[in-house]
């Protein structure tokens, strides 16, 4: 009887298990990095409102970079 129950519903495969941990320690990460993230981006969104003010000429270079290389990516979005 149970060799026909397991017929009837196969049991998942391994790579497929593999695939299902993978997906949720991912899904866990993300979850977990994204208040950080979400500072990140606030503060370029903050350096890139700079832009033509004095304070954008006070930012640093690598500052000044990643604040227009974010500006350039939210125009095209």
């Amino acid at each position: 009887m149970t060799d026909q129950r397991n017929q009837e519903r196969p049991r998942p495969s391994l790579l497929a298990a593999i695939h299902a941990d993978q997906a949720a320690k991912q899904a866990a990460a993300d979850e977990a990095a994204a208040p950080e993230r979400e500072r990140f981006n606030a503060q370029l969104a903050r350096d890139a409102a700079l832009f033509g003010t004095p304070g954008w000429s006070r930012l640093s270079d690598a500052r000044r970079a990643r604040a227009a290389r974010y500006s350039a990516e939210q125009g095209a979005a």
